[in-house]
């Protein structure tokens, strides 16, 4: 009976030395990465001086593993990008470059930038203040940070370079960043007459072709929420559907279809309108 007694005794104790917190493992080891260089096409198309222009923006998101946004910043140099994580966790981070960005995205006059860099702030959508440093989320909240789920929902007049990778344990990290942004330039054949009428479905745009103006060029922006490496991504192509209308008011013709096109990141996409397709 004694021995009951002094087990039932001892038994707290005994849990509260076997509680978690107590486990190395689950206490958080914290560490910090720095980014430190963004190279790849970013490089390619615009050499190193694009690294040290300060009208170059940098926006990175820092993910779990349950894709929650962990950390965000908004930069125009590279050399402060530093967050401090736990060692202990996985991590996605996602860089998105845009040179000249201070210019091209837009902006108000206290230098929060949206456009491209809109923010979800406890699910309200605003602005992103260029901070030059990270900005922590409560990571209970499944949207916070930066609006990443841009699938050609909005076209853009500027390049976009993109990386993502998985985390490590080493103290700085260098992005490899390819572009992902190009153009579809539209065509007009036989248009001696009348005008076609072009609406980019999933995208807030319409535009005309006439006789006068038979060409247009479309920039267009792929990016991608779900972070995988961007490296398997670098090829990506996705299908554009259009409704295309051809009105000749001479000749009493008011003819819809619906047309797609293929296109690439890093290519500029033809795409060819032939008037006799709407009048045969």
């Amino acid at each position: 009976m004694k021995l009951k007694v002094l087990i039932l005794l001892f038994v707290p104790f005994m849990l509260v030395a076997c509680r978690d917190d107590d486990n190395p493992r689950s206490r958080p080891n914290l560490v910090e990465t720095s980014f430190t260089l963004a190279s790849g096409e970013l490089i390619r198309d615009y050499g190193e001086d694009v690294l040290t222009d300060r009208n170059t923006l940098y926006g990175i998101s820092v993910r779990l593993d349950n894709f929650r946004t962990y950390a965000y910043g908004l930069f125009d140099d590279l050399s402060k990008a530093v967050v401090q994580r736990d060692a202990n966790q996985q991590y996605w981070f996602r860089l998105t470059v845009v040179p000249n960005g201070k210019t091209l995205c837009t902006h108000d006059k206290r230098g929060n930038y949206g456009d491209l860099f809109t923010i979800y702030d406890n699910g309200k959508e605003q602005s992103c203040p260029l901070s030059n440093t990270f900005i922590y989320c409560d990571t209970t909240i499944a949207r916070n940070g930066f609006q990443e789920d841009i699938q050609l929902s909005q076209s853009y007049p500027y390049n976009i370079y993109v990386d993502v990778v998985g985390s490590n344990t080493a103290s700085d990290y260098k992005f490899s960043s390819y572009l992902y942004s190009g153009s579809i330039r539209f065509f007009a054949y036989n248009l001696s007459q009348g005008r076609f009428e072009i609406a980019v479905l999933r995208m807030d745009k319409e535009f005309s072709l006439t006789p006068e103006k038979q060409e247009y060029i479309l920039p267009f922006a792929l990016l991608h929420r779900i972070p995988y490496p961007t490296w398997l991504c670098k090829d990506y192509a996705n299908v554009v559907t259009l409704q295309v209308r051809y009105i000749d008011e001479e000749r009493k013709i008011d003819r819809w279809m619906d047309k797609s096109v293929i296109v690439h990141r890093d290519e500029q996409n033809i795409f060819l309108l032939d008037v006799n397709e709407f009048t045969n």
